[in-house]
């Protein structure tokens, strides 16, 4: 079975780090980039996608519904590929 296209590697850690601390500024540090960074990492996946996977309220961040299931999906399949690794 052919793999269909994948969204970029970088928006998916990223995006695995936000979720994870439902923080932009704590993913960056996770990862060592900007703030910056993660943020057009992740409007570049939610564009991929067509939809949002974060609510951005002025002081806090957390998941839309579709964020939440993506999360787990992600999170399994960077796992997966860590072990593998």
């Amino acid at each position: 079975m052919p793999i269909k296209p994948l969204p970029p590697l970088n928006s998916l850690v990223a995006f695995e780090a936000a979720a994870r601390h439902l923080s932009f500024t704590r993913a960056a540090d996770d990862l060592c980039v900007t703030q910056g960074a993660i943020s057009r990492q992740i409007r570049h996946l939610e564009e991929y996608l067509g939809r949002a996977l974060f609510i951005r309220e002025k002081r806090s961040l957390s998941l839309t519904q579709t964020g939440a299931e993506y999360y787990d999906s992600v999170q399994q399949s960077l796992l997966l590929i860590s072990s593998a690794t």
